[in-house]
């Protein structure tokens, strides 16, 4: 081949799907990773990854699916991708019939509208409030703006896909994150979202979840990680623009089944 007609692969991105309730990768036969609309198929990287070369586009729909849990869509933005580490970080939730791993922490939810009928893709965000389940504090002040944050853990690792949330000491104020791909640091955690304000050292690392209701208006929020006996679940419902509050109990190392919620709760 002549030096005219070389040709050099560029990676234009690197997806790494995981379990949200383990946190562990997912790979396999029935693990499926593409760009709609986009012909090009990922190589498997030796890590565990799909990587997409030469993508001809800037932004991209990107689809994660496997048996039993509920496929991930996303828009990516190419261009916003560090170009020395093009990675995205897919944690698929669980659907309501997957299994609770041994000694896993969950919420088993129904969502039913006003009639009693299922409620389908009703999106549940969840957090904790409460310091014994804190994952860790701010080693630094965190200013607004910022992709990476240094921190103490204190109860458990954060990994990249997990939700999370900064609270003031009192609980005066509070932030959703979600840690982006590994820095291969310890203490150190990238953002998936720049923070959105200032935060001083000593502000807690608190975890968090989401679900989303399926045909039946069944969802799993998998708590990942160790939790105490007994705790408060805080959450915010949502559905076609309109919001509701809820709040649960849960108890470590056990799938607790909430009492159906009629929509709209309260």
């Amino acid at each position: 081949m002549s030096a005219g007609s070389t040709f050099v692969s560029r990676c234009s991105l690197v997806v790494y799907p995981v379990d949200a309730w383990t946190g562990r990768p997912l790979a396999g036969a029935e693990v499926a990773v593409r760009l709609d609309g986009l012909p090009c198929k990922p190589l498997r990287t030796p890590d565990g990854g799909y990587a997409f070369m030469d993508v001809q586009a800037s932004v991209c729909s990107l689809t994660v699916s496997a048996p039993l849990r509920l496929t991930s869509r996303r828009t990516v933005d190419l261009a916003a991708l560090p170009k020395r580490s093009p990675v995205v970080v897919a944690p698929l939730l669980p659907g309501s019939r997957f299994p609770a791993p041994p000694g896993a922490t969950g919420l088993g939810l129904l969502v039913a509208d006003a009639d009693g009928g299922p409620l389908p893709d009703v999106g549940i965000y969840a957090w904790v409030e409460e310091e014994s389940c804190g994952r860790g504090r701010l080693a630094d002040d965190l200013p607004a703006g910022s992709d990476r944050l240094r921190c103490a853990p204190e109860g458990g690792r954060l990994l990249p896909g997990d939700h999370f949330i900064l609270m003031e000491r009192g609980g005066r104020a509070t932030e959703r994150c979600r840690v982006g791909p590994d820095t291969g640091q310890p203490g150190l955690l990238s953002l998936e979202k720049p923070a959105v304000r200032d935060w001083r050292r000593g502000a807690l690392l608190l975890p968090a979840a989401e679900a989303l209701t399926d045909g039946d208006g069944a969802a799993t929020l998998a708590l990942r990680g160790a939790y105490p006996q007994r705790f408060r679940v805080h959450a915010e419902l949502a559905l076609g623009g309109k919001r509701t509050r809820a709040e649960w109990f849960a108890t470590g190392g056990t799938m607790t089944r909430q009492d159906r919620i009629v929509w709209p709760a309260g």
